[in-house]
C-alpha cells in the first residue's frame, strides 16, 4: 500500500498528452514553427485562441487537470523561456505580448511553524487582460490581475495587482506612469 501511495505521488505530475506534444514540438528550432507550437498544444488539451504564436514550448507544471487551467487568448505571443506554473488557474487575454523568460506562478505556500516555514502549498489564480505587454523576465505571483492595456517592464516582481492602462516595474512593480487607453 505504501509503494502504491508513493508511486502516485512521484507520477502525479506526469502528464501524458503534454509529454506527447513536448516529444513532437522538440525537435523545432528556436522561432521555426511558431503556430505549430501553438496547435501542438492545443491538441493536448491547452485552450488557446487562434493566431497566437509561441516561439518555443513552455515549461508547464502542475498537477492533477492543468488543461483546464490556462487559459490563452487570441493573437498572443508568447517569447522563449516562458514558465506557467498551473497549480491554479491562469487566464491571458487576447493580443497579448509575453516577453522572454517571463515566469508565471500561481503556486505559493503558507507561513509554517519555525521548523519548516513553507507550510501546505494552495494556489491563486492569475489574471491577465487584453492587450497586456509582459517583458522579459518578469515574474508574474499568484494571485495578480494585470488589467487590459497595461506593460509591464523588464524583470518586474509583480505582486500585486496592475491596473488597466498604466506602465508599471521594478521589483516589486509599481505604477511608473498612465498610458492613453486606446488602440484596436
Amino acid at each position: 500500500m505504501k509503494l502504491v501511495q508513493l508511486l502516485r505521488e512521484e507520477t502525479e505530475g506526469l502528464h501524458w498528452r503534454l509529454l506527447f506534444a513536448q516529444m513532437l514540438l522538440a525537435p523545432l528550432p528556436l522561432h521555426v514553427g511558431n503556430r505549430v507550437r501553438a496547435y501542438g498544444l492545443r491538441l493536448a488539451g491547452f485552450d488557446i485562441g487562434h493566431g497566437t504564436v509561441i516561439w518555443e514550448t513552455p515549461r508547464i507544471t502542475g498537477a492533477g487537470d492543468l488543461y483546464a487551467r490556462l487559459h490563452i487568448g487570441k493573437f498572443c505571443w508568447i517569447n522563449v523561456g516562458t514558465f506557467f506554473n498551473l497549480g491554479g488557474k491562469i487566464t491571458i487575454g487576447d493580443r497579448v505580448g509575453i516577453g522572454h523568460e517571463v515566469m508565471f506562478l500561481t503556486d505559493t505556500h503558507a507561513i509554517g511553524g519555525a521548523e519548516r516555514r513553507a507550510g501546505a502549498v494552495h494556489a491563486l489564480p492569475i489574471t491577465i487582460g487584453d492587450g497586456v505587454w509582459i517583458g522579459a523576465r518578469a515574474t508574474i505571483l499568484p494571485g495578480v490581475t494585470i488589467g487590459a492595456g497595461a506593460i509591464i517592464a523588464a524583470g518586474s516582481l509583480v505582486a500585486k495587482d496592475v491596473p488597466a492602462n498604466v506602465l508599471a516595474g521594478g521589483v516589486p512593480a509599481k505604477v511608473i506612469k498612465e498610458l492613453e487607453p486606446g488602440g484596436l
